[in-house]
């Protein structure tokens, strides 16, 4: 088993009403910050990269508060940590909402992974969602499609987890210490894992699905990393 690191890297900075991370009535319109947040696997003999952030903050002012600096880009996140974008691999997208995937094309080499379920639905959505997904990046990446749980290298394996999205995926990874689960947005921040049953998000498409998921999480025994809380960035790597 190859010993695996995962460093989290700071993609930008939004600011969203606390109930979009963590589906919380008493403190629904709390301001919250959060990063946008992708994650490079080492010591893997395939380069692996998780999500790939948002848009240029200047290009897309509907998405504001939403910050980025000039060292935040996916490809300078990177060069801090001794990567380029065209040594990558796999690239997974956990899903393909805006802040996840904007980044996609700066990895044509890579083999760009995501659920069946999940590039379907963002194709065609309901109106209701359609502001989280972005057509070009959908239409013009040569997506490698999957279905359900899969392997993709030694110590990694994506877990579909569907509920805030149709596709929704986390990645499992074994690294030297233990098992991690990098849940994205099924669970967005660490507080929404310290209620039982733990805390959904706001933003959801199917709620029953949701919470089966977070019952197919903790099942896998593993320290959950979420996709939206300013604490993951307190290590810079995990290991």
């Amino acid at each position: 088993m190859p010993a695996l690191k995962i460093h989290p890297l700071h993609l930008g900075t939004l600011i969203r009403p606390r109930i979009i991370f963590f589906y919380d009535m008493a403190n629904m319109a709390k301001p919250t910050e959060a990063p946008v947040l992708a994650w490079y696997i080492e010591g893997s003999d395939k380069k692996i990269l998780i999500d790939t952030g948002g848009e240029d903050p200047a290009s897309a002012p509907h998405r504001a508060p939403y910050t980025r600096e000039r060292d935040q880009t996916i490809d300078q996140a990177l060069g801090k940590i001794g990567v380029q974008c065209q040594e990558i691999d796999i690239v997974i997208n956990t899903h393909l909402h805006w802040d996840h995937c904007c980044g996609n094309e700066l990895f044509p080499k890579a083999q760009i992974i995501v659920q069946d379920e999940e590039l379907r639905y963002a194709r065609s959505p309901l109106p209701i969602h359609a502001g989280a997904y972005i057509k070009s990046v959908v239409e013009k990446i040569d997506y490698t499609v999957i279905a359900g749980d899969r392997e993709i290298a030694e110590g990694v394996s994506v877990i579909l987890t569907p509920g805030h999205s149709y596709g929704m995926q986390g990645v499992l990874v074994q690294a030297e210490a233990c098992k991690y689960f990098l849940a994205s947005d099924t669970v967005g921040l660490f507080e929404c894992l310290e209620r039982e049953p733990p805390a959904i998000s706001g933003v959801y498409v199917d709620v029953r699905k949701y919470y089966e998921s977070l019952e197919k999480i903790a099942a896998l025994s593993a320290v959950v990393l979420p996709g939206h809380d300013m604490k993951v960035l307190e290590r810079k790597v995990y290991s």
